[in-house]
């Protein structure tokens, strides 16, 4: 009984244990393939048979390989036809010689039907004809008995293998495929694949969609895209995206970016783009989500952030109007020599308060400039201790009338910074006013300042009620303040700790709160100190007392009555000729008639506005050297930026200072008329 051979095509090599048999047999043997019959074995002696390397036969048709090819491929079709193994022995190599070719052939199975055959040739005489068939019979016999059956076993083991191993591979694939069809359809995010087209010169000119999931249509609304051009779905699509993708797919570098969409309803798309494949295949990956409706909304908050911004300069300034007139009066009241204590103590309280309103106004207008970025610091070498005096003075009064205790406690030699002095200085005045509101009236309250290292430590220390922990976390955020009863008036808007931290932050400083319930609070702030060198400091010369100043001719223009009155009463009681005027046109007219040496001009005037009053007087040639004042609620750099533009040679903010005021007039020079 033959043996039946099992092969997985196709198959270059035969198993060790044949190829150990076939390789050391004297026998030639080779291996055919298909319906080509290519060769695709041959042992050392089938190559000394045929005087040729194994190089120059195996991949040849064996018609080109064997010198008698027509009793052989016969063989080879009845042994396809068959699946049985055939031999011959009368093929005569050539007529003038007595040689002949011996063919035995078995088939190699893989399922019912051969897919190769195996070949045994020899060459002989006529005269050794039988012997060799007897063999041919003997070898054939021995390699069906024991060499094709171990071989047939091991390529039937071999072949189980393969083909579990191919389901296994196919079954993951076919999980892997499942896996990622169900994320592809089920992504809020669009997402296509494309390849990108390039024109002869290597610019992007289109690109054709491969993928697209679900969501890629429901986001652009371009429908039945695979297999077309974009410039096919979409003509006028900007050349942006183009160039885009076709860097992605030329460099291989990913890039996410956010862009609007003309030619798709002006929709806005935030995008990340990545090369996938070879960078021959120019093909491209991209995840992306509408954000039409969150770029409608930024703009809309953009448009609210910019009213609010214009809403609180406008409530600045009108609520800074009714302040002047009353810092004016109170300036009045201080100039009278006979007031009595009642009328005094009445002026101090009408002082603080006013200093408390206009410090909550200036908060107010701060938080905004700091929450959009618009504050400026103009930094410069300076002693953190001469800073912190300073502070004290000004929240000097507030510190009075609770009978607060200060307990100071300054380092021994200068802490010096490098730093903006007026932002320096809020800080600690903000420190110490939020000491002064949450501790019980005669408290006490610890300032301490001090250098360590490289840092400069300012500590802000009270007896107050504390801050409860579920706060304290939240004490520096926007509008954040502590519960307080009725009876705690001097509350405040929840901003000052805010401005503290963001200030302090804008130094590459820290601000730390610490607090037990009931037992007071502690903030202390860490700045870095200045390497710069010391200034080389002249001889100190005692500056000579403020004289006062010459009477001058002075133009008040304001639209507020109350506040021109009392700003003329003051500046009149220091012997100065005043004007009036409550409105643009009326100060233009009066100014030419009465040549002022200084214009104290509203800004937010009827008629003509204080920029245009102030650019038509420096238009006026008798007008050009005179110091022209801005008065306004508007405090912000614009306004101020604007002031210098037309001329003006100071802004001040209301309620104006009237020591400024006096103080320019005693720098200027006297009247030359």
């Amino acid at each position: 009984m033959s043996a039946e051979l099992h092969l997985v095509p196709p198959r270059s090599d035969l198993p060790s244990l044949c190829r150990a048999v076939t390789e050391h047999a004297p026998l030639p043997m080779a291996t055919l393939e298909g319906a080509a019959h290519i060769v695709r074995y041959v042992n050392p002696a089938f190559c000394k048979l045929m005087n040729k390397t194994a190089a120059q036969m195996v991949g040849m048709p064996c018609a080109e390989v064997l010198p008698d090819k027509t009793a052989c491929l016969a063989l080879l079709d009845r042994v396809y036809r068959s699946g049985e193994p055939e031999s011959h022995n009368e093929a005569q190599y050539a007529p003038s010689h007595s040689v002949f070719w011996i063919y035995t052939l078995w088939p190699l199975h893989a399922g019912k039907h051969p897919v190769g055959v195996m070949l045994q040739v020899t060459e002989s005489a006529p005269i050794h004809t039988d012997l060799l068939a007897v063999n041919e019979a003997l070898v054939l016999g021995a390699l069906k008995q024991h060499v094709l059956v171990e071989t047939a076993d091991t390529l039937n083991e071999q072949l189980r293998a393969e083909i579990a191993e191919r389901k296994r591979a196919e079954a993951a694939a076919g999980e892997s495929e499942t896996r990622y069809r169900n994320l592809f359809n089920s992504m809020d995010e669009g997402f296509c694949i494309i390849d990108v087209i390039f024109d002869e010169n290597e610019q992007p000119v289109d690109w054709r969609f491969v993928e697209a999931n679900p969501a890629f249509v429901a986001q652009t609304g371009i429908q039945d895209m695979v297999g077309k051009r974009m410039r096919e779905l979409v003509p006028d699509h900007e050349q942006y995206w183009f160039d885009t993708y076709g860097k992605v797919a030329l460099t291989g570098e990913s890039t996410r970016f956010e862009n609007l969409a003309k030619g798709l309803d002006d929709r806005w798309f935030d995008l990340y783009a990545f090369r996938i494949g070879s960078p021959e295949q120019r093909r491209v990956a991209v995840i992306f989500t509408n954000i039409s409706e969150r770029k409608k909304t930024d703009a809309a908050l953009t448009e609210l952030d910019r009213r609010k911004d214009e809403f609180l300069a406008m409530l600045s300034h009108e609520l800074r109007n009714p302040l002047a007139p009353i810092v004016n009066a109170v300036h009045l009241l201080r100039l009278q020599k006979d007031e009595d204590p009642v009328q005094r103590r009445a002026r101090d309280i009408i002082e603080r308060q006013v200093g408390q309103l206009t410090r909550l106004i200036d908060d107010l207008m701060e938080v905004s400039r700091l929450t959009s970025g618009r504050i400026n610091l103009h930094e410069e070498r300076l002693d953190l201790n001469g800073v912190v005096l300073h502070a004290i003075e000004t929240v000097r009064p507030l510190i009075d009338a609770q009978r607060h205790t200060v307990n100071l406690a300054l380092s021994a030699t200068p802490v010096w910074l490098h730093a903006d002095a007026a932002r320096i200085e809020q800080v600690v005045v903000n420190l110490l006013t939020n000491a002064v509101k949450y501790t019980n009236e005669g408290g006490s309250i610890w300032l301490t300042t001090e250098q360590v290292g490289d840092l400069a430590i300012l500590s802000v220390r009270d007896s107050g009620v504390g801050i409860a922990p579920d706060l304290l976390p939240h004490v520096f955020d926007l509008f954040t303040q502590g519960e307080r009863s009725l009876d705690r008036s001097q509350g405040g808007l929840g901003i000052g700790l805010c401005l503290v931290q963001r200030l302090v932050e804008m130094h590459h400083g820290t601000v730390e709160a610490k607090s037990t319930l009931g037992e007071g609070s502690e903030f202390v702030v860490r700045l870095p100190v200045t390497a710069m060198p010391a200034p080389v400091i002249a001889d100190v010369v005692p500056s000579a007392p403020v004289i006062a100043a010459p009477s001058m001719r002075v133009l008040v223009v304001e639209d507020n009555i109350d506040a021109a009155e009392t700003l003329t009463m003051v500046l009149a009681a220091f012997g100065h000729e005043i004007r009036i005027a409550n409105d643009g046109l009326v100060a233009v007219q009066t100014a030419r008639e009465f040549r002022p040496q200084m214009v104290l001009l509203d800004i937010g005037l009827p008629g003509l506005n204080g920029f245009e009053v102030a650019a038509l007087l420096r238009a006026e040639p008798g007008l050009a050297d005179a110091v022209l004042i801005a008065m306004t609620g508007y405090g912000e750099t614009a306004a101020r930026e604007r002031s210098k533009a037309v001329g003006f040679d100071h802004h001040l903010v209301k309620p104006v200072d009237i020591d400024k005021i006096l103080a320019i007039l005693a720098g200027m020079p006297p009247s030359s008329v």
